[in-house]
């Protein structure tokens, strides 16, 4: 059986599989790098038995990224898993989604698990600005009822450090034109100054949870930071 673990809620998606390389007992795990992986290495990690006849889970990260190698050789390693989908236990990673068509040529008993983001996540960062945090405390209450806080809390570092790159004028890669032209208004509701002392602020955030020296949780201090937003 093939389980595909995609989308962009990374923090989601790693979780689970690390659930479910936990499972089992006497199991070896093959975990393969699907960026250097090849007809030959595949075939071998799939028909090769394990030590002393334990079952063999075979976990493989970023097969289908179709960025850093050729359609046809990503299509010659699907076409090997499915021929081995009723037999091979194999776990699928990828860090983005998956198209329905691809999915479907992994055979019939693939089991495609998407994790994404939740929309309200978006909202929230993009309504940062300032002395406007208390008005979104009910979007972020929303969003810590789904159990998303540590994604929340990394993806607002980020969007604070965006912020700032702009205020200083360094260009953002990898976004679409329209991501960057908002991010560009946004940025100008901030003083680099502001902008510092929140990305301070969420260090010692950061610093205080991983010590465990707070007194309050993280979903917690995220509502304290918005309130003095």
């Amino acid at each position: 059986m093939i389980t595909l673990l995609h989308g962009d809620n990374i923090t989601s998606s790693r979780n689970v599989l690390t659930s479910l390389k936990s499972q089992g007992v006497n199991r070896e795990i093959r975990q393969l790098d699907g960026n250097g992986l090849d007809v030959t290495m595949l075939t071998q990690a799939l028909e090769s038995s394990g030590l002393f006849g334990t079952e063999v889970l075979i976990v493989i990260e970023n097969l289908l990224s179709k960025s850093k190698k050729n359609e046809k050789s990503i299509d010659e390693l699907i076409d090997i898993l499915a021929k081995n989908e009723k037999t091979a236990q194999v776990i699928l990673w990828e860090g983005k989604e998956i198209t329905p068509a691809v999915i479907k040529r992994l055979g019939s008993r693939v089991d495609a698990r998407l994790h994404k983001t939740p929309k309200v996540i978006f909202q929230l960062l993009d309504g940062l600005q300032p002395r406007n945090g208390v008005s979104l405390l009910p979007l972020l209450q929303k969003t810590l009822q789904t159990d998303a806080a540590e994604l929340f809390f990394s993806m607002l570092v980020k969007r604070i450090r965006q912020l700032m790159m702009l205020k200083d004028n360094v260009a953002l890669e990898g976004l679409q034109g329209w991501q960057a032209g908002r991010l560009t208004s946004q940025s100008k509701s901030f003083t680099m100054d502001r902008l510092l002392i929140m990305e301070k602020r969420l260090l010692e955030i950061d610093i205080s949870i991983k010590t465990g020296t707070s007194p309050f949780p993280l979903a917690q201090q995220l509502e304290l930071f918005f309130v003095d937003l």
